[in-house]
């Protein structure tokens, strides 16, 4: 079970921590996936014809998973700088949804939240998530 480290930050310290370390983590995933050169260059040449090659089916794979892995990673950060910018507005800890205080509990475990449990699990029902 993944833990959290709890630093005792202001809540923005926090956010701001948790925004530069997603930045990092998604420009190294995708670094490292070789998202941003050709795929030709993963495989090692150039591609021709028809492939029957498992490396370039593995190569593809990997790439559309490294890809997901980064655009989830971009909505975390995106979650974090919409955290952000409801502290400086003065709205950090109110849910965007029912308008009533999200628990210290969750703030505490999930600083970027931006709505209370209820009213995230009915927008994730809505969005086709799933926890």
């Amino acid at each position: 079970m993944a833990t959290r480290k709890n630093t005792g930050d202001a809540p923005e310290e926090r956010l701001e921590a948790d925004r530069r370390r997603l930045e990092l983590l998604a420009a190294q995933c995708g670094e490292e996936a070789g998202l941003h050169r050709p795929l030709n260059e993963i495989v090692g040449g150039v591609i021709t014809g028809i492939p029957e090659d498992t490396d370039l089916a593995q190569a593809l794979s990997d790439r559309e998973t490294s890809d997901l892995l980064v655009h989830l990673l971009d909505q975390n950060r995106e979650q974090v700088e919409r955290a952000l910018e409801r502290l400086r507005e003065g709205a950090y800890g109110i849910c965007e949804g029912c308008g009533r205080r999200i628990p210290e509990a969750r703030l505490k475990f999930q600083p970027a939240a931006t709505r209370c449990v209820e009213c995230q699990a009915h927008w994730d029902r809505l969005n086709g998530r799933t926890a």
